[in-house]
């Protein structure tokens, strides 16, 4: 079902089955359109002025796909984009904090924090700029999919480019309904996909085209879209949706070529779960107290390739 084009107000959507005080029915899902509900959820995200998340990053497919002990890179953190305050604990091979601008690394042997001699403050710096804030924030606070800290008429805007200029692009699956903690929600499964153009293949990159319809923010925003990886990627992902603010709860996603990797061999799934508290962690180093961030609660989905 392809997304649909955006519709006068995305951000204050009219009620519908989805806002029921009552616990939904699949008879209430039924007359839900997943592509409007795609759309809501996109700008819901966008519109965001803080993210906090827990992320998991794996590149062993195989493994992943097949049930296995994969290894994956795991971190916390958060960013506020009105103050570019910025903060995470990342575990991928080395133990790391950024707090305040500043990379703390852990010594294994004595559990003591190191300053190292770089940076990991976000830049708003003129045209592309932005780009080393946004490789800085991607697996950190952001899958690298989509973005937030946007106004409502940008993310407005950008949605409705995406949906004029490439319509075959977003594809929505069957919604389902999902019970977790007491808690319902959207099972939203959804795919970004890598489509020919003149020979070659344009994925992720259709979503930096687009967001130029943001206006001429979109040189300084501070996290670009679209940037997680290889732009001919295709990504397809399943999003558990709160139904009443239609923020996701958790997301898992799949990046990889399926023309020329239709196994997902090479590509790597980004797991997300977010914290919707308007809070960047407090992440300050103790010495003595390394710890571990933590990985995403919900289980991985091990969600696999659907091809073209």
């Amino acid at each position: 079902m392809p997304g649909q084009a955006a519709p006068v107000d995305l951000v204050h959507p009219p009620a519908g089955p989805l806002d029921r005080a009552e616990p939904l029915t699949d008879a209430d899902l039924v007359k839900v359109s997943a592509g409007q509900l795609l759309d809501e959820s996109m700008v819901a995200l966008l519109t965001q002025p803080v993210l906090h998340v827990r992320m998991e990053t794996a590149a062993d497919l195989p493994l992943y796909m097949t049930g296995g002990d994969y290894r994956a890179a795991v971190s916390d953190g958060g960013i506020d984009f009105r103050t570019n305050d910025f903060a995470y604990h990342e575990l991928d091979g080395f133990n790391t904090i950024c707090d305040d601008g500043r990379i703390y690394l852990l010594d294994t042997l004595d559990k003591t924090w190191s300053e190292v001699d770089r940076s990991c403050a976000i830049s708003t710096d003129g045209v592309f700029g932005n780009a080393s804030s946004t490789l800085e924030i991607i697996g950190a606070v952001s899958d690298g999919v989509l973005t937030a800290g946007l106004t409502p008429d940008e993310a407005t805007a950008f949605v409705g480019a995406i949906h004029e200029d490439y319509p075959d692009y977003l594809d929505v699956g069957k919604l389902s309904l999902v019970e977790r903690d007491g808690r319902q929600y959207v099972r939203m499964p959804f795919v970004l996909r890598s489509l020919d153009r003149d020979g070659n293949q344009d994925g992720m990159m259709r979503l930096i085209w687009s967001f130029r319809a943001i206006g001429a923010r979109w040189k300084s925003h501070v996290l670009m879209p679209g940037n997680a990886g290889v732009a001919s990627h295709q990504v397809e992902a399943v999003y558990y949706v709160d139904p009443k603010t239609r923020l996701p709860a958790y997301t898992e996603s799949l990046f990889y070529d399926p023309v020329d990797d239709p196994g997902a061999e090479a590509g790597r799934v980004v797991r997300v779960e977010y914290f919707w508290d308007g809070v960047v962690p407090d992440l300050k180093p103790v010495t003595g107290d390394a710890g571990e961030p933590e990985p995403p609660s919900w289980p991985a989905e091990r969600i696999r390739p659907a091809g073209r």
